[in-house]
């Protein structure tokens, strides 16, 4: 149930340089939850100020993926807001107004040392075992003469002066936490090109539009007394912040991709038929307690249960078979109106080599009555873990003479079961009317006819109307096969088998 708290402002700040990871999808859910928890708004902030590396195409997929997982947002770049613009590369003329601030202030300075010269200067500090900041040469010029010297065409950046000074954030995660004076030297706010740094377009972002609580990976905490120097230069109040536990390789690494491990990008789980419902019910249980055992959590669920102390400090090892079953356990509970749309919306452009599962499953259910493919799809879900194993499911039951698995075909090849098969095929042929009860009670006579029973009766049947070992009841499957294939099937293994 909803708890409103007044003023609750959060967002998620993605960068367009490539995919949606899993790590910022959980972020990004984490933030929606929290927001939607205190009748907030959820922002979402695009951050491209990396020309070389951002792009509208990254943008898309991003916001894409994050229309997929259901997380939709109050205020961003494509439904506007008091307080935009939301890309960062159509806010630059507010950084260079905030920057000037800082400047007149005497709270910045102009730099006007080179690339080269700095990283001379950090080798020499490293290699004496001093840390390697910026060493204060040009915070000591007049600022006359360091205006005059910008007039004159030399390229300079704008660097914040760093206060001597301990700075103490009280996180909701990781409690109180100390950076002690100099574990942060003067650094640079505006590039020589006018371009403004992560932490000065964060900070002075989250000022403007208000944010009431940052909610981010632990990897972000490093950059944390630089934004508290920077609103207290503002004359802001800093946001509240937790710290989020990482998401972690089965080595308890940062999770990153490589080989051997699982999938790091929200795209690839949704192109390998993965559902929404399961990639964020999984993502929260990593690094999130709903304060019981409860292992699969719905929405609404986790609505109710989320609080930031119940966030954990340790990382999460991500675990794709974790994955995979919770994946499965969504299919296997829902109906067949659900699968459908699942299968409707499917994901985005797929991965090149990448089957296109989705026109296979629509292709096969194309021609069944609207109710058939919900009972259809009800009928094989059992039998999937994923949404792109649907389509070989279905195609077992819709499709033509199905492909017999080995197991399946030893089966078919055991003493009596031609003869099993063929008078099961007759006596279905004289039912008046079809139903999986009507073939439970002729398929049990015809077994008694032959004298068989269990796995001896069973199996064989199964083997010839499926070419599996494995499906639905038997009395669904001759409902979704319907009499006429169900004889043909019969039939034809009574023919084939040895």
């Amino acid at each position: 149930m909803p708890q409103t708290q007044p003023g609750v402002r959060v967002r998620f700040a993605p960068s367009p340089t490539g995919w949606l990871h899993v790590g910022g999808a959980r972020t990004a859910y984490f933030n929606w939850l929290f927001a939607r928890r205190h009748a907030g708004a959820f922002v979402l902030r695009v951050e491209d100020t990396d020309e070389a590396r951002s792009s509208g195409a990254s943008e898309r997929a991003v916001l894409d993926d994050l229309r997929w997982l259901g997380l939709s947002w109050d205020e961003g770049p494509d439904v506007g807001g008091p307080h935009g613009p939301y890309r960062q590369s159509e806010r630059l003329p507010l950084y260079r107004e905030r920057a000037d601030e800082l400047l007149a202030a005497g709270r910045a300075f102009r730099c006007f040392c080179t690339d080269d010269e700095l990283d001379q200067r950090r080798q020499a500090a490293l290699a004496a075992g001093r840390p390697p900041h910026y060493d204060g040469r040009c915070r000591a010029l007049a600022p006359a003469d360091a205006e005059a010297r910008a007039c004159g065409g030399e390229p300079s950046s704008l660097r914040f002066a760093a206060p001597a000074r301990d700075w103490t954030l009280r996180d909701h995660v990781r409690g109180e936490v100390t950076f002690p004076a100099g574990v942060v030297g003067d650094f640079v706010i505006l590039r020589s090109s006018g371009l403004p740094t992560y932490n000065f377009a964060c900070a002075v972002d989250d000022a403007a539009m208000r944010i009431s609580h940052v909610i981010r990976a632990e990897e972000h905490l490093a950059n944390t007394p630089r934004q508290l120097m920077l609103y207290d230069a503002f004359g802001e109040a800093p946001p509240q912040f937790a710290h989020v536990a990482l998401i972690l390789n089965r080595d308890r690494t940062k999770m990153s991709k490589r080989a051997g491990e699982a999938a790091v990008a929200v795209g690839d789980w949704r192109a390998a038929g993965y559902v929404p419902e399961a990639m964020l019910s999984y993502l929260a249980l990593l690094g999130f307690h709903p304060g019981d055992d409860r292992e699969v959590l719905t929405r609404e669920e986790l609505l109710e249960a989320f609080t930031l102390d119940r966030l954990g400090r340790s990382g999460s090892v991500f675990d794709a078979a974790k994955l995979q079953w919770m994946n499965a356990h969504w299919l296997h509970h829902a109906s067949g109106e659900q699968l459908a749309a699942w299968l409707e919306s499917g994901p985005g452009a797929l991965p090149v080599g990448v089957a296109d599962w989705r026109a296979e499953a629509r292709r096969l259910l194309a021609p069944l009555a609207p109710g058939a493919r919900e009972q259809l799809l009800e009928g094989v879900r059992g039998n999937a873990a994923t949404l792109a194993e649907l389509p070989g499911e279905v195609a077992v039951l819709v499709g033509g003479e199905p492909a017999l698995e080995p197991e399946a075909a030893g089966s078919l090849e055991a003493p009596g079961a031609r003869e099993l098969c063929a008078a099961l095929a007759d006596a279905l042929g004289s039912l008046a009317q079809w139903s999986g009860e009507g073939f439970k009670s002729t398929i049990q006579a015809t077994g008694r006819q032959q004298g068989r029973k269990g796995r001896e009766l069973f199996m064989p049947v199964r083997a010839a109307l499926t070419g599996r070992t494995h499906g639905p009841e038997l009395p669904l499957l001759a409902e979704l096969l319907g009499q006429d294939r169900c004889i043909a099937r019969l039939q034809d293994a009574a023919r084939h088998t040895g």
